[in-house]
């Protein structure tokens, strides 16, 4: 136990939590034995990455101690569709009524409708994609060019992700391209981003986690931490953020009123997360952890 440090106590609670959620919300759809194997296999590999620090010491053993469980994000987001309707069923019908309350309309449908344009759709996917690109960046710049900030703020990226996964229990919806029929559930075609991302969303986007949107709320949370220790990166990627947040809407992953929680859950889901960055140390206050 005094080798683990915060993050990796971030991440066991998580897995814990996550793993109680799978059994109280069991889907006959999966398998219970495969999920069980997963978690052992990630416990050891923690315990392996553990033991080769204490060997020896190099930037890539470094980066990941700190950075794994964000690696892992979006195989925990896959998970959360088994247990997202462990309280509600899909609440969309509520969201569109309140979307269209709102908004006399649909932007989901209407935005990709009005500006049907193979270049504006292109733009629109690399936005969405530019979400990962988002992470990557900003996980890798902070470890290259601030590594003495580099640990809290990997801390509270991962809190931040795996915060957003704990909502979509209590909040659960498909979004847009998952509950419509087609034609409304079909999305805006493009040209090389457009397949990118249709594969992407083939192969790993799941009927979970619209309402709020994680996408938008993890890249306001990326520019409100860069805005103070990567100033330039916030410079850079604002502007890239804003389109993103459009995206969201336009390739129908998002209602509009997803984006509107996403950002406005964001600073307090990013508050909490330093809360618990901050917590005492179990033992020793002046213990490096």
């Amino acid at each position: 136990m005094k080798d683990l440090k915060r993050i990796d106590l971030l991440f066991l609670i998580y897995l814990t939590i996550s793993t109680l959620t799978l059994a109280f919300a069991w889907d006959p759809a999966i398998h219970s034995p495969s999920f069980i194997w997963v978690r052992v296999i990630l416990v050891a590999s923690l315990l392996a990455l553990i033991g080769a620090e204490k060997r020896t010491s190099n930037s890539i053993l470094q980066f990941l101690r700190a950075a794994y469980p964000i690696l892992l994000s979006g195989y925990f987001y896959s998970e959360t569709v088994h247990y997202n309707k462990l309280f509600f069923n899909d609440l969309d019908p509520w969201l569109i009524t309140i979307e269209t309350a709102i908004f006399k309309m649909q932007p989901s449908l209407e935005f990709a409708a009005f500006f049907s344009n193979k270049l504006v759709s292109e733009l629109m996917y690399f936005s969405y994609f530019s979400f990962y690109l988002l992470i990557i960046g900003f996980t890798l710049l902070v470890f290259l060019k601030k590594r003495d900030c580099f640990n809290q703020a990997a801390f509270q990226l991962t809190a931040s992700l795996y915060l957003f996964y704990l909502i979509f229990c209590f909040i659960p919806s498909a979004g847009p391209q998952f509950y419509f029929s087609p034609p409304e559930s079909v999305l805006p075609e493009g040209y090389f981003f457009s397949h990118v991302m249709h594969f992407i969303q083939r192969m790993a986007e799941q009927p979970t986690g619209a309402f709020p949107s994680s996408h938008v709320g993890i890249s306001v949370i990326i520019l409100m931490l860069s805005k103070r220790i990567a100033p330039l990166f916030f410079k850079i990627t604002w502007p890239l953020v804003v389109l993103l947040i459009l995206s969201t809407v336009y390739i129908k992953a998002h209602y509009a009123i997803d984006t509107i929680g996403g950002l406005i859950l964001a600073p307090f889901v990013l508050y909490f997360s330093d809360f618990l960055y901050h917590l005492p140390p179990r033992k020793n206050r002046n213990q490096s952890i």
